[in-house]
């Protein structure tokens, strides 16, 4: 009943926008699936890369990961909606980090005083593209393009620490962030992050596990300046994901790594400052293999007057192997989840979302980037096309 309440406070707080007016859903129309597999040919050993990605606003989809053993970042760009790729583009190196933020032994050694890559947003206002790096806290250094993915400059910004003192972490392990569309928040950039509390120093063993939490990250000047949201109203939550509704809402829906059950969720109304009460998904699993979840992907496709979100996650979350991903869709912006359809032969693990951009060669489509070194292109109308679950025909 708590919940139920918060939401119908927040539909009614004044300054959020009105849902506007209906469009056509592109993503619909005949059924499309195409598995690309493998994507990453020359290095794939996971937990030695790391990917993310993104769609440009002229419709170029851009596939990140870091390659650790060059020190670099990279991008692979398609300008046809993801049938053919670039040979990858350097995007810039991998920086030194301040301090030790190696725990030796939850994570590996490519953590320690250099970052990794960081989540993805692209400033829809511009075009910009921003890419960030990170380790258990950030790095204030990002890099740019204003060419949508075509080159890349480094450029230094500033990442304000939370209310508890720490630096909010920026890692591709969230979904990539997102352009305000509506209110008086119009244009803001907001990312889901989250706080390794005391950096997972060296020695402490990951004893802190428990008071990490989910938070967000706000600039209102185009990527310069970043403010840390008010933490997730719960800890023990980190990788995320998050989405604005067409009244304005933000919608956040977090792993956890100390309890069992389903992704926490937390709704805001002030463009991602503050959070209502946490709760637990009536729909959504977290999981594999042990009781602290897997990271999942969150998208809102971007048509408007409609609040249709994609979900997507291990199929059973009681599994030791975080193989087959289920896609979920919601068509009332998260209040029930009534399609879905599983995804076999390849992809597993973490996932990450992408809507391709009207009026260009990705427009109706949607990706999804697998750990499991797997890129989907599909769209709504072959989820809702299934059939039985277990086959992709």
């Amino acid at each position: 009943m708590l919940r139920i309440l918060s939401i119908g406070l927040l539909l009614s707080a004044p300054g959020l926008a009105q849902p506007a007016k209906v469009e056509k859903n592109p993503f619909l129309g005949a059924p499309l699936f195409d598995l690309q597999e493998p994507f990453f040919k020359e290095f794939t050993r996971p937990g030695h890369w790391l990917p993310t990605l993104t769609v440009a606003m002229d419709g170029s989809v851009l596939v990140f990961r870091d390659r650790r053993d060059q020190g670099i970042i990279q991008v692979f760009r398609s300008e046809d909606g993801g049938r053919k790729w670039q040979k990858p583009v350097t995007v810039g190196k991998l920086v030194e980090i301040e301090g030790d933020t190696f725990d030796g032994g939850r994570y590996n050694d490519w953590h320690h005083n250099r970052s990794i890559l960081g989540t993805v947003v692209v400033d829809e206002t511009n075009g910009d593209i921003l890419v960030f790096m990170t380790s258990m806290k950030p790095a204030e250094v990002i890099y740019r393009s204003g060419d949508h993915g075509k080159t890349w400059k480094q450029e230094k910004i500033t990442i304000h620490p939370d209310r508890n003192g720490w630096l909010t972490c920026v890692m591709a392990t969230c979904e990539p962030g997102i352009t305000l569309k509506y209110g008086k928040h119009k244009g803001r950039l907001l990312l889901p992050t989250r706080v390794f509390v005391n950096y997972f120093n060296k020695g402490n063993g990951g004893k802190h596990f428990k008071d990490h939490y989910s938070n967000a990250l706000y600039s209102d000047d185009h990527g310069k300046t970043w403010h840390p949201s008010a933490p997730f109203p719960e800890t023990g939550t980190g990788e995320a994901g998050l989405v604005e509704l067409s009244d304005g809402r933000i919608y956040y829906n977090s792993r956890t790594h100390t309890r069992p059950g389903n992704k926490r969720i937390a709704w805001s109304g002030d463009g991602g400052q503050t959070w209502g009460p946490a709760s637990e998904s009536a729909h959504l699993p977290d999981g594999p293999p042990d009781v602290y979840g897997c990271k999942a992907g969150l998208l809102r496709l971007p048509v408007e007057g409609k609040n249709i979100l994609i979900y997507s996650s291990p199929k059973d979350p009681r599994a030791k192997k975080r193989n087959d991903i289920m896609l979920r869709v919601s068509y009332n912006g998260s209040r029930s989840w009534p399609t879905r359809r599983l995804v076999t032969g390849g992809p597993g693990s973490y996932t990450w979302l992408a809507a391709g951009r009207k009026g260009t060669p990705s427009e109706g489509l949607l990706y999804m980037l697998s750990w499991e070194n797997t890129l989907l292109r599909f769209n709504l109308a072959w989820i809702e096309a299934g059939k039985e679950e277990g086959t992709n025909e």
